[in-house]
């Protein structure tokens, strides 16, 4: 079985030779299904810009990109959208929610693009809510819902279109402890149901929770192992499962 990602000695610079910049620095890595990875490193080490280019939001100036074993150089940026609006499920460090619009109606944005029904829109969306137990805060604009429910109502609208892959750039940046504890429960249980995420983050602790580490430094990955990580002690006893 192909990995649903692979990239091939991905190097991306900035600037002209030689004065040129390495974000990414001859990159090679395989995702599989299923794997809960975080990527670690300070900042300008790299894990941005290789987090761009696995959501498709940039190309390398050398090296190639698989998603789900086709390449995405040659394709269109039509196709590459029509790849981050079906395949992918983004969520960002500052939640990204329209601000006058109701969580249901975040949540059902990403379905605007398709030919979903209002009606089917509107159901998937109160469904992703209910997932992340926010089903009595349908009608709530951002303002009125804390940090840690602002990042549900975005984990909940990443799943609408049952993406193969969730990313998570920094989702616990803005957050106080418990909170970044609830969100982490969230995204654990979601890998014990089989969905793939790929996580940036600079906070170890919160890097611990992946089954998979990967640590880059000047551009490089100069670490990736796996790990007993926290995800097996909450797949059963975590935040989703109890009430209130």
């Amino acid at each position: 079985m192909k990995p649903l990602i692979q990239i091939e000695h991905v190097t991306k610079t900035y600037g002209e030779v030689p004065n040129e910049t390495y974000a990414l620095d001859n990159v090679s890595l395989a995702v599989n299904s299923g794997e809960f990875v975080a990527i670690i490193g300070p900042s300008g080490s790299g894990k941005s810009t290789l987090m761009n280019h696995i959501g498709c939001l940039d190309k390398p100036t050398e090296g190639r990109y698989f998603f789900e074993g086709k390449s995405t150089f040659e394709l269109s940026e039509n196709a590459l959208a029509k790849i981050r609006n079906e395949k992918i499920g983004f969520v960002f460090q500052s939640f990204n929610l329209l601000p006058r619009t109701s969580a249901l109606k975040n949540v059902a944005m990403p379905l605007l693009y398709g030919t979903v029904s209002t009606e089917e829109r509107l159901s998937r969306a109160k469904s992703m809510l209910e997932k992340v137990r926010l089903s009595d805060k349908l009608e709530s604009t951002p303002a009125k819902l804390s940090g840690g429910q602002q990042q549900r109502v975005a984990i909940a609208r990443a799943l609408v279109n049952n993406p193969a892959v969730i990313l998570a750039d920094e989702p616990t940046g803005n957050l106080d402890s418990k909170s970044s504890a609830e969100i982490m429960a969230i995204l654990a249980k979601l890998n014990s149901e089989g969905k793939t995420i790929i996580m940036i983050t600079h906070e170890r602790e919160i890097a611990s929770y992946a089954e998979r580490i990967i640590e880059m430094k000047d551009g490089k990955i100069i670490f990736d192992q796996k790990h007993r990580s926290k995800n097996s002690r909450i797949k059963e006893d975590g935040f989703l499962k109890r009430k209130g």
